[in-house]
């Protein structure tokens, strides 16, 4: 049975695809929340996302851009050389609090939450400069 909500249809077309192939896909790096100093402290809050946040990202991103896959990176497992290479360098300057990161391949477009207009056309951008 295929998925039926966008955050399983991502998972589950990065399952079936190479990493290393030249297919131009969208990358959305992302922290799972966290609660640095516990949940109920008061000293800071909560750190990542949320499903319904990666969620909302990837319905987004998939009907906008129906063409490019959207692949999802949990920053909390190992990431891998050379594809995440400059995610990994912003995130071991800033920590997982700059997530979440969108990338083009590797060519980050954006990090922090999205002003979701903004993103878009930056993503247009940069998609219509790789045909």
């Amino acid at each position: 049975m295929p998925p039926t909500q966008p955050l399983e249809a991502a998972v589950a077309a990065d399952r079936k695809m190479k990493m290393n192939d030249a297919t131009t896909r969208i990358l959305l790096y992302y922290a799972p929340l966290s609660f640095p100093c516990g949940a109920q402290s008061t000293c800071c809050g909560p750190v990542g996302q949320t499903e319904d946040e990666l969620r909302g990202y990837v319905a987004e991103l998939s009907r906008s851009f129906p063409d490019v896959p959207v692949t999802l990176i949990d920053t909390s497992q190992k990431l891998r050389l050379p594809r995440d290479g400059a995610a990994l360098k912003l995130i071991s300057s800033f920590g997982r609090s700059v997530c979440p990161i969108f990338a083009v391949n590797g060519d980050v477009i954006s990090m922090g939450p999205p002003a979701m207009p903004e993103l878009l056309a930056l993503l247009r951008d940069k998609l219509q400069s790789k045909v």
